[in-house]
Parts: C-alpha cells; structure tokens; sequence
C-alpha cells in the first residue's frame, strides 16, 4: 500500500521470501479463517495473495520475537509483574491493555466488530491481519464459537474503542491440532486487538439492512466529514473532550463502512489520516501523551500510504515522546517531520526543545536514580533535585512551551510539593497515565 516500496532488512526479506514460496507453490493465494464454524462465509476468509504480501511486512513485529533463550512460546518477554491480568485465573488468557476504551464491557451475545494482528511466537509475520487494503473490521457473534475460545474470553473484557494484546495458550486457541500449514500444533498465540463497534442482535439487523444500500459509503462520508467539522468547531472553542467524542465516532463511521474501490480507499484512508492526526492534537491538549504515539500507530496502521506524508502527525507524535522522556524514539518522529517539512520553524524549534530536555532530564537522573538495584519508588527526593527543577520550572514560564514533564518518585508528599510549585505559577499539573495506570512522569501544563 505505500507509494513506493521501502528498504527491508534482511531478516525481513527472508520471512517473506519463505511465506512467498509457502503460498505460491500452493495457490494462488493463502486463507486463513478465524471462525470455527462449519458454515464458512467468503466474506469472513482473508486470502493473502503474492501482491499483497509486501503488505504484510508493515506489520512485522520484531518485539514478538523477544532475545535469544526468552520462552518463546509464551511471548514472556512481553509480560512484567504488573503489565497483565489473568482472565482465566491459570494463565492461558493473558491481557496486557494498551489504551482503554469508554463505556461497558461487551454484553454476551453482542456482534463485536474488531481489527486485529494475529502472532505465532515464532514467527516476525503475523500470520493474520485485518488492516489490508481498506478492509472494514472482522465481525463476529459472541456465544456462538466463531471465534477462538481465548479470544473471546479477552473480547468480552473490553470496551468500546479499547485496545488490547491478548496472550493465549494453545488449549484455548488451536490445540494440539494447530491449524497447517501456517500455525503449528500447540501454537501459543498473541492477538493484537481494537475493538471497534459492538451492536447489539436487534441493532444487527438494522445495521445490516443498511449495508446492503450500494450507496452507504458516499452516505457514511456525508456523516464522517459533518462529524470531522463539528470536532474542529468544539476544538477551537477548547472542548477538547466534545472535539474528541466527535473525531472518534467519525472513526467509528469509517471503519464499518469499509471500502469497495480504489476511490473508496483512497477517501477512507485520506479522512482516518486526518482524523488519526486531529485527535494526536487533541490528546497532546489533554497531556494524554501514550494515546498521542496510540494515534500514530493506529494511523500507520490504517491509513500508511498517507501518514507518512503528514509532518504534523510525526511533529506530533514526537512531541508526545519527548514529554516521555523517549527522545530516540522522539527523534525519530521530529526527524520523519523535518525531513517532509525541511522549512517548517516549529519543527526546528521542537528539535531545539529535544535537546533542552534531554540535557534537564540527564541532569535529574544523576540526582534520582543514582542507584537503581537500591532506588526507593517511595523514597523523598534530594535537595539538590528542587534547585535543578526550580530552575527549569522558571525557565518554562518564561519560555514559549505549554507542557513541562519530569519523572518522580512516587512519594506523595513529593507530588503535592509540585503541585504547589506549579499552583504558584497558575500552572496545571497531571500524572501521566498509560493504558489507564498512573505513572512516574508528571505533566505540568500552562
């Protein structure tokens, strides 16, 4: 789907290379189903055919390969004492929530709707994914065993919009069976999952009666662009939550209508770029700075071949990783930016701001964490802390910044110390959270 095909390394060349030759000597294209059913509807079958599979390698996914010696076969490189939840209560459905959704869980018997990255631990490819060429999310029954008995325990913790990874051992996946040639018996697999709509069965009927109008893209696009205006209306206005409501459910629009031609895709993936990099916007407002990078990765996933062309995404997708204290990964995305906006002053001066921060941070470090094997998460920071935060506090009223971060201990007192520092300057202060979860990183915001 990109514009012109990029450098793979190769690694990456040889996991396709492999697939290419797997699929080629033995169709013309390779399917996989997700459903269990007997009754197997064309329209829930992914067929990955040789020209699509150069799409595959934007969803290759180095982090599920882990270090030489990690247990593979559970991704436990991927799982910390306080990153997960135990569904099954033995292990064999593991969550690990990446940005959390609104509202309720799915009720039982609900059609979900969902887009999803589907991993064998042994494997960089994914061996399922939904994102291909403007394809709308996989529908589902919950109840009725179209989906894998470990995903749709996962699927029926989540709420609306919510992502999340789901770890699962083979006895709630593909057994001892597996499922050749692509997924090998005792296969534990790793679901990437964004639960897009669920409706309820009246609902469904609606909802399929109005798919069946020929029209229902042209007359979805009426609703997503009304949806896209009013957002930037309330964004003006600084209703930052109302702009947001109104840029997801245009989202939400999007994704269940799908795409039928070329034209089709080329307006869907135009509209999600923008509305990917509206939201970004929104999110650095809230200093929300993981659903920030959330909107990156949900852009490039969907929406590729434009995403990388907006400087404003990558600018701000940096942003959000410089206030995380991240700047490889910041000076990734600002550089991304610079090199499609080479003149573009606010890009220059957030490389500026970059190195600024780098240097504060290293400097806090050398007083904070001196000894990480004896490092109290509670413990009450040093004087010598409050003389260097001080002089970065003044400096950053004075300056043309709107947001400050720094990481704490987690001492309460220490927080409440900040709070009336930044209270003295008329200043807001937030804890930054990630997938719901307080952490360490302290937002301080004009």
């Amino acid at each position: 789907m990109a514009d012109e095909p990029s450098e793979l390394p190769p690694k990456v060349l040889n996991v396709l290379k492999t697939a290419s030759e797997e699929i080629l000597k033995s169709q013309d294209g390779y399917c996989f189903t997700m459903d269990n059913s007997s009754d197997k509807d064309v329209d829930d079958t992914f067929t990955y055919n040789a020209s699509e599979l150069a799409d595959l390698a934007e969803f290759i996914n180095f982090d599920m390969i882990g270090e030489e010696g990690d247990n593979l076969d559970s991704f436990n490189h991927l799982i910390t004492k306080t990153n997960h939840q135990d569904l099954t209560g033995d292990r064999k459905v593991l969550k690990i929530l990446l940005e959390s959704g609104i509202g309720q869980v799915v009720p039982e018997n609900y059609v979900v709707f969902l887009h999803y990255i589907a991993y064998i631990s042994n494997l960089q490819e994914p061996f399922d994914v939904t994102y291909i060429q403007g394809r709308r999310p996989k529908r589902f029954t919950l109840g009725n065993g179209e989906l894998l008995p470990g995903l749709e325990i996962g699927i029926k913790t989540m709420t609306l919009g919510e992502h999340a990874r789901f770890i699962i051992k083979p006895e709630l996946a593909y057994r001892e069976l597996g499922c050749p040639p692509r997924i090998p018996p005792n296969a534990t697999i790793l679901f990437d999952v964004h639960l897009v709509s669920y409706l309820s069965p009246d609902n469904i009927l609606t909802f399929d009666k109005e798919n069946r109008d020929p029209n229902l893209f042209d007359k979805n696009l009426v609703q997503v662009k009304k949806y896209h205006l009013e957002a930037n209306e309330q964004f003006k206005l600084k209703n930052i939550d109302k702009a947001v409501f109104k840029y997801n459910r245009a989202l939400e629009l999007l994704h269940l209508a799908g795409c039928k031609s070329n034209f089709e895709e080329i307006e869907m993936m135009k509209y999600l770029n923008k509305l990917y990099t509206n939201l970004s916007l929104c999110y650095l407002k809230q200093c929300a700075f993981n659903k920030v990078c959330r909107m990156g990765i949900e852009a490039m996933k969907y929406s590729e071949r434009f995403s990388k062309r907006s400087a404003k995404l990558f600018f701000n997708w940096g942003k959000a990783l410089r206030l995380l204290k991240d700047f490889t990964e910041a000076n990734k995305k600002i550089q991304i930016a610079l090199k499609l906006e080479p003149q573009n002053e606010s890009i220059h001066n957030e490389i500026r701001k970059l190195e600024k921060d780098k240097e504060f941070h290293r400097n806090i470090e050398l007083i904070t964490f001196k000894d990480d094997n004896n490092t109290d998460d509670n413990e009450r920071l040093a004087p010598e802390f409050w003389e260097v935060f001080n002089t970065h506090l003044i400096e950053f009223y004075n300056s043309d910044d709107d947001v400050l971060t720094v990481m704490l201990n987690k001492n309460p007192n220490d927080i409440e110390v900040v709070k009336n520092k930044a209270s003295f300057y008329d200043l807001q202060v937030h804890i930054i959270k990630k997938a719901g979860v307080e952490t360490n990183c302290i937002a301080i915001q004009k």
